[in-house]
């Protein structure tokens, strides 16, 4: 069948072309016959009214097609240089990514909108000043000052506004966390108003149950890593409808630890923090929380791309249900990024960015990561 077929094949200028294949994953409704119109760049319709439009038929035997796969949680500026890690996110297959902060002297990584991957970007994040700061963010003391920073990122055109609002996890410690609660409530609060009111999310870097309880007053969008939360967050998540990104993999590099860095002991403190956070994840997929994919690439020993296929194989091992972690991954990822109407799905006016892989990937997601035709 060859290895992509030119990305011209459907540049707006182009001739419909109907892709007819063995399945549809990733349509809002049930759709038969399996065909997919794409004309102007842009999927025009589905099924029986694809195949009776006047188009080249691309026959796609034996495979399902379906919406690439995003990474709600990455950092483009770790792990090498920017345009590298773009170019491995193309690579794996990966449609779109949220880059949640770097140093704020350097620059914010760009993705195009027509070219693959799209990246929604916060800039540098927003963060405490002093010892709770964390050097992915600007730092700030005060209502005021947060409110402001984050009215400039919305003036500099990012996507997503991302606080610090808690530390890191403390490896020498199962359920310690550092700087448990670096930006008060008013600051955490303040921030997020001012975001919201400038018409963009608020993504919240908070581990423990100070800095999550404290994000959920607030409004926040997301939680990003959420570690160390008990039941009755994970219930406050759900009543919310707030999204959880639980960055699985990382905590699962730092297990694997490929440098040597850490000791026996701490390894083994990671693995029991990765335990916790697995079955706090099964708990979450029970009671209903938005559970959406994002892996921390870039960090210590996690690539980028191919993370997203590290952090679903975990989700799997845990035991969530394979359509839960396909629908975190397309779907639920391309509506908190804001690209719901773009990408995440197999629907008219979205982008024809699709894989074609052997089998349903709502029964197994992790045939995503090996497909055998691409649209992008």
């Amino acid at each position: 069948m060859g290895d992509l077929p030119p990305r011209e094949l459907f540049a707006p200028r182009q001739p419909p072309v109907c892709l007819v294949a063995e399945g549809l994953a990733g349509t809002p409704e049930p759709c038969e016959p399996p065909a997919v119109l794409v004309a102007r760049g842009r999927i025009q319709a589905l099924g029986q009214a694809a195949l009776e439009a006047k188009a080249q038929r691309l026959p796609l035997p034996g495979l399902w097609l379906t919406p690439a796969p995003l990474d709600a949680h990455a950092h483009l500026r770790l792990g090498g240089a920017p345009e590298a890690n773009l170019a491995a996110v193309l690579a794996a297959g990966v449609a779109a990514v949220r880059d949640l902060g770097h140093r704020p002297s350097l620059p914010t990584p760009r993705g195009g909108k027509d070219d693959p991957p799209w990246v929604v970007s916060s800039g540098p994040g927003l963060g405490a000043a002093g010892e709770g700061g964390c050097w992915l963010a600007q730092p700030l003391a005060g209502a005021e000052a947060l409110a402001s920073a984050a009215w400039e990122r919305a003036q500099a055109g990012v996507g997503v506004v991302k606080l610090f609002v808690s530390g890191l996890l403390d490896f020498d410690q199962v359920g310690g966390v550092l700087h448990p609660l670096a930006l008060n409530p008013a600051e955490i609060a303040a921030a997020t108003r001012a975001a919201q009111e400038a018409g963009l999310p608020v993504a919240a870097h908070a581990n423990g149950p100070a800095a999550v309880a404290a994000c959920l007053a607030a409004g926040v969008d997301s939680i990003e890593h959420g570690f160390f939360m008990g039941r009755d967050l994970l219930e406050r998540l759900a009543r919310q409808g707030t999204a959880w990104i639980p960055t699985c993999a990382a905590v699962a590099a730092h297990a694997l630890d490929p440098e040597g860095r850490h000791g026996p002991r701490v390894r083994e403190n990671l693995r029991q923090i990765l335990a916790g956070q697995l079955e706090a994840l099964r708990r979450a997929e029970v009671l209903g929380v938005n559970l959406v994919l994002g892996t921390d690439a870039g960090s210590y020993g996690l690539e980028h791309g191919g993370a997203v296929f590290r952090e679903m194989a975990l989700w799997l091992e845990a035991g969530l249900r394979p359509a839960t972690v396909f629908r975190a991954a397309t779907q639920r990822a391309a509506r908190l990024l804001g690209l719901g109407q773009e990408l995440g799905e197999i629907k008219p006016g979205a982008r024809p960015w699709l894989l074609g892989v052997p089998g349903d990937p709502r029964a197994n997601p992790l045939l995503l990561a090996e497909p055998r035709w691409r649209g992008f």
